[in-house]
């Protein structure tokens, strides 16, 4: 016999997991500013879904640290400071050289193809002032890179860390900021996973984080 309460918990977890997705690549994206207020209604409609799964997927987003909660129920895209931006930048270059020489010694021809593939995408975007093209592609290239290196939880740390400073891409959407395309590429980490070099390959992610580091900690100067 269904059991009808549990199939309609299983049901809402589902919707509850894809709206947290939704949130985690619009935090990751920088389609939410530092301070916005995110209004619980408002996602479930632009959503097509019911209320609850939305406020349960922004109260696990708070229980993660990628959101605030405030009294009056509504909930918040945190502000990033210069010395939580500067914590969590140093946290990743350390998970993600992990990442990248785990993914290496795990490289084949067909991974690598589809790693040229994404790059490209990236790099195109990149050169067409595509700002949220770029930031979907380039996440979608170095998550798919990790992934290949058979480490879930490390996997879902590094997430969660773009996640908490994701907010801090906004300021890509600044219609005056040139962003560096000939110099933010992946070609030596290519060269290097093609190598099997873990040692150049964890040089090379070290070398792009700190490129777009210079780009992102300009805003904390204004």
């Amino acid at each position: 016999m269904l059991d009808l309460d549990n199939f309609e918990k299983a049901q809402r977890m589902s919707l509850t997991m894809q709206v947290e997705m939704s949130l985690k690549s619009a935090l990751i994206a920088g389609a939410l500013k530092p301070g916005a207020r995110l209004v619980t209604k408002e996602i479930a409609d632009k959503l097509g879904t019911s209320i609850t799964p939305v406020r349960e997927a922004l109260l696990r987003l708070v229980s993660a640290g990628a959101l605030h909660a405030t009294p009056a129920q509504a909930f918040l895209v945190p502000e990033v400071t210069l010395e939580r931006y500067n914590e969590v930048n140093a946290i990743r270059k350390e998970l993600e050289c992990m990442a990248v020489a785990a993914a290496c010694n795990q490289m084949s021809d067909e991974k690598l193809d589809t790693l040229r593939e994404l790059s490209e995408k990236f790099h195109d975007a990149m050169s067409n002032g595509e700002v949220e093209r770029a930031l979907h592609t380039n996440r979608a290239f170095r998550f798919t890179l990790y992934h290949y290196a058979d480490m879930p939880t490390l996997m879902s740390l590094i997430e969660q860390l773009w996640v908490r400073i994701g907010p801090c891409f906004n300021c890509l959407y600044d219609p005056d900021l040139v962003l560096p395309c000939k110099s933010y590429r992946y070609d030596e980490l290519l060269d290097a996973l093609e190598k099997g070099d873990q040692n150049a390959s964890r040089t090379a992610i070290d070398k792009v984080i700190d490129e777009a580091n210079e780009i992102l900690i300009r805003q904390f100067d204004n």
